[in-house]
């Protein structure tokens, strides 16, 4: 699959999102599955109040300080026995607003936001190629993988402050949207409902699913995206929906969606379904607890460099 002279190769994945940054060592060989090693994530502070500028700075310190980890990660694993090559080859992933569908042109538009990238990536790794792909492409992939005969759906991709909806049918993309809502909107909403801290709130989300700040917080998240949906496909869209977050808030997410009457928007009914990491781990070997994002980005990269090599 790979090619008959190097029987490994190793790929470094860097999954930038508008809430957290993550990254990992991807090893791809002939006839295994695709392994990740050395994953980590680094969230983007919390800010009081939302600012695109700030925002892309602070994703551009998180993405930076990624890569240096996984710079760190290689370097040990060098120098054990059966270490990983070296790195060959740069993947980047990015979430909305920086990387999105463009369905009238059949490939993403990016944002050219993180001009620091390019010259880190280089004085870690050397002039290595490096490709970009929308989060949304991954996220589609691993949809299609986990759930092969699901041919009409709606996939929601919630991150820190922008999420993104993905209508499916007959397992092509027809629809893309984003709602100005996410992680941080909720985050927010708990601490000014309840005076809470940001780590209370987090505990919040996975505990005191009653409490009237979570049901504010639940049903203002709903809101917005029954208005993104609405606008998306008019009430004319599958009702089977999938919930991408990471976790442990992706039942939140999912719950906050399933507790409140979407019948407005699926007259002939539906689900609400979290994608967790349990439907990808089958097809990527991983050590630890996985990431539910790098899960995707991996078997993504994964079949697109086998199609690449095979073509």
């Amino acid at each position: 699959m790979f090619g008959k002279k190097s029987s490994a190769q190793t790929v470094l994945v860097l999954d930038i999102e508008n809430g957290s940054v993550a990254s990992a060592l991807l090893k791809l060989a002939e006839g295994e599955a695709p392994r990740l090693f050395g994953e980590a994530r680094i969230a983007v502070p919390l800010m009081d109040t939302r600012s695109a500028h700030s925002l892309a700075r602070a994703v551009e310190h998180a993405a930076s300080e990624s890569l240096l980890h996984a710079s760190e990660v290689a370097a040990r694993l060098r120098h054990h026995a059966g270490a990983l090559p070296p790195v060959s080859k740069v993947v980047i992933f990015m979430a909305a607003p920086w990387g999105v569908p463009n369905l009238a042109q059949g490939r993403p538009d990016f944002t050219p936001a993180f001009g620091e990238l390019a010259p880190r990536i280089r004085s870690l790794f050397g002039d290595v190629p490096t490709s970009l792909h929308a989060h949304a492409s991954a996220a589609v992939h691993g949809l299609r993988a986990a759930y092969p005969h699901e041919e009409r759906a709606l996939l929601l991709s919630v991150n820190g402050e922008v999420s993104e909806l993905l209508m499916l049918e007959d397992a092509r993309v027809v629809g893309h949207a984003t709602a100005p809502v996410g992680l941080g909107t909720v985050l927010r909403t708990l601490k000014s409902h309840a005076g809470q801290s940001e780590h209370e709130a987090r505990s919040a989300m996975r505990l005191n699913h009653n409490s009237e700040a979570n049901l504010a917080a639940a049903a203002h998240f709903a809101g917005e995206f029954k208005q993104a949906a609405r606008e998306l496909f008019g009430g004319q869209a599958s009702g089977n929906v999938f919930v991408l977050a990471h976790e442990p808030q992706s039942e939140w997410f999912a719950r906050s969606l399933s507790h409140r009457s979407l019948a407005d928007l699926f007259p002939q009914g539906g689900t609400v379904r979290a994608m967790r990491p349990g439907h990808l781990a089958p097809f990527v070997a991983h050590h630890g607890t996985p990431d539910t994002h790098l899960l995707l980005d991996a078997l993504y990269t994964s079949a697109s460099l086998s199609h690449a090599r095979n073509n």
